[in-house]
């Protein structure tokens, strides 16, 4: 089984929600109590259980009683605040105590305490932040979504690989489509380093698609799309302000043409588990030695149940695996006999 560090205190609707999620994916059966660690002040997650009407001790609890607060930068959390519940969690899956970290506080200091306590996979250079979003047609995988907002040719070429790896084993996709987003499926459209790293993305052991234009790419021709991370996290965050938009417009029309309540809320429950960002619990940092999950800022408890749900997929999936044994096959094609110090 799986053993996964749940950041209890990280999150605007922190502990209560993180601790209802750990509550729920045990009621789910996504994991057992036992394999859940909580980080966080001691007493604090323990009442956090005790209100929520849970056992104090049902889950292992490991003390961390440095607290972040919204200004601290990750430079603050990792050199002043060094017993804080993102860095306690880290330290616990580098010690083998735990495969998998999931926290909703700050992206930042998140990334910044898993490149340095983790370190990057063996012929990885950067790590990037993986993020599901729901397509016309199936389930897709935008990377990098904001760890790397100035990468460079062969770091996007590497998103592809850790890309590629990741759908396969959580959707269990053969030869998932890797797309490069871009203003046009044009070869000659994009900028240099689009246009140096679509040809890197040609040379790497996946099925590559070529060009992905916006319009694009919800409507399923890629299972991947690789950005470099300010553009994806743009992207993201478009889509979910989009989606939202979208709803809450086309409730307000229903309602004026006076559309039944049952009927409406009929839709919403086909609609809403394709927009709503809980259903995958958050985004995979891949690249790192470990199994770390960022979840929304305002994740609530079905969130962090389902991040839950998918590292433990990952992990029984071997993705960190399959991520090391492509980048093997890139280095030894390129005659590269030392890649693997490339990813430390």
């Amino acid at each position: 089984m799986t053993k996964v560090v749940l950041d209890a205190v990280g999150g605007d609707h922190a502990p209560k929600e993180a601790v209802r999620g750990a509550a729920l994916a045990l009621e789910r059966k996504f994991i057992s109590a036992a394999d859940v660690i909580l980080t966080g002040p001691r007493d604090v997650v323990r009442q956090a259980l005790t209100t929520e009407g849970l056992a104090p001790d049902l889950f292992a609890i490991e003390d961390a009683p440095d607290v972040l607060v919204e200004g601290d930068t990750p430079t603050d959390a990792m050199r002043k605040k060094p017993r804080n519940s993102i860095a306690v969690g880290i330290q616990a899956v580098k010690e083998g105590r735990a495969k998998a970290f999931i926290s909703a506080g700050s992206t930042g200091t998140v990334v910044a305490a898993a490149t340095l306590g983790l370190r990057c996979l063996e012929g990885i250079r950067r790590p990037a932040i993986g993020a599901i979003i729901h397509g016309e047609k199936h389930p897709f995988l935008v990377i990098d979504v904001g760890a790397n907002p100035q990468p460079k040719p062969l770091h996007l070429a590497q998103y592809g690989i850790m890309g590629s790896a990741y759908y396969r084993g959580t959707f269990g996709v053969e030869n998932p489509r890797v797309g490069i987003l871009n203003i046009g499926s044009e070869e000659l459209k994009g900028t240099p380093l689009v246009k140096e790293a679509r040809q890197l993305l040609r040379q790497m052991p996946i099925t590559f698609h070529g060009n992905v234009e916006g319009v694009e790419v919800f409507s399923g021709d890629c299972h991947v799309v690789v950005s470099d991370g300010f553009t994806g996290n743009v992207l993201l965050k478009v889509s979910e302000g989009v989606a939202e938009y979208v709803v809450r417009t086309v409730v307000g029309l229903m309602k004026g043409a006076q559309v039944e309540k049952e009927k409406i809320q009929q839709v919403l429950a086909g609609v809403m588990p394709r927009i709503d960002f809980s259903e995958y619990g958050g985004a995979l940092l891949l690249g790192v030695e470990g199994l770390v999950t960022i979840c929304h800022g305002r994740s609530t408890a079905p969130a962090f149940a389902n991040a839950i749900r998918f590292a433990r997929k990952a992990d029984e999936a071997q993705v960190n695996q399959h991520i090391v044994e492509a980048a093997k096959i890139v280095a030894a094609a390129n005659g590269d006999t030392d890649a693997g110090a490339g990813g430390r």
